[in-house]
């Protein structure tokens, strides 16, 4: 078997609800022998909140758990029922909270677009994702398949996700929360390989939404400047021409309709992005705690 890097390798299960399954412990069995004979160097999992407790988290402490991956999707009420999760927010917290006293390191995964969902939702999600001790967050805007559920009500012009501009406009948003309270992003948008592309019946799906995602950030970096008296026209250095041309040179085309003509040249002007999207962030916030 060949791995990139035979020293950082985890038995990973994913695609179903793993503390649900009736084999759980033989499969951790098998991923500590792996683990004491040093071919793995841990184990890690997603599952759902409704199906995690302390019991179980105090089983965990015996295997060497890289990562629990709890499929959360939003912190509303009203979201998760009318997405039919076997969850509500008492179990999210409880679920987070026994991964915290046996410190165990876990991630969440949270979507966009859900059933009764809005901007203000997921930018709450956002913030108690960053408040539960998560070390990762997965932000997945909902995607709609076919035979699903969701997309006969789309069928019947009962439900529509949002268009990939909507999404984005949400995402960058969730992203700087986040990413900008040091907890790592570590996927955006649903994975899908070859034919599994063409299920797909609406929704933003996109094969570099992450990547649309940092350049809608690199976007308000832009006009951040420009806010606080940039020139029209910036004449960047060109270690800043990656991040600011963009996927298909979305962002230089955007500045350039919204009046913001950006240029590229050697000792040109640096940029501290960081700076700008703390800036950025800090007003995000403040609308947001401005509105609870």
């Amino acid at each position: 078997m060949y791995f990139v890097d035979k020293n950082n390798v985890e038995l990973a299960f994913y695609g179903g609800t793993f503390t649900g399954s009736k084999r759980q412990k033989i499969y951790l069995d098998i991923g500590l022998e792996l683990f004491e004979r040093k071919v793995i160097k841990g184990i890690r999992f997603s599952t759902s909140p409704g199906q995690f407790n302390r019991e179980k988290a105090l089983l965990l402490r015996n295997y060497p758990i890289s990562l629990v991956e709890l499929g959360v999707q939003s912190f509303d009420p009203l979201v998760l029922k009318l997405s039919n999760r076997d969850h509500g927010v008492k179990e999210i917290y409880s679920a987070t909270k026994a991964l915290k006293d046996f410190s165990i390191p876990f991630g969440l995964h949270l979507m966009t677009g859900l059933p009764g969902d809005n901007h203000a939702k997921d930018l709450i999600s956002s913030l108690e994702a960053v408040r539960t001790g998560a070390v990762s967050v997965r932000l997945h805007p909902l995607v709609i398949l076919k035979d699903s559920l969701l997309a006969q009500d789309f069928v019947r012009g009962l439900f529509s996700p949002p268009g990939l501009e909507e999404s984005l406009e949400i995402l960058w948003k969730m992203y700087l929360i986040i990413n900008g309270a040091g907890v790592v992003v570590n996927r955006i948008g649903v994975c899908l390989y070859g034919n599994e592309i063409k299920n797909v019946v609406a929704g933003p799906y996109h094969p570099a939404l992450g990547e649309l995602v940092r350049n809608r950030l690199m976007l308000e970096v832009l006009r951040e400047h420009h806010r606080l008296g940039g020139s029209d026209h910036i004449a960047l250095d060109k270690s800043h021409k990656g991040d600011f041309t963009g996927h298909r040179r979305y962002v230089i085309v955007t500045a350039s309709n919204e009046g913001i003509i950006v240029q590229f040249r050697e000792n040109g002007l640096r940029l501290d992005v960081e700076s700008y999207l703390n800036s950025i962030r800090e007003r995000l916030l403040g609308g947001i705690y401005a509105q609870t």
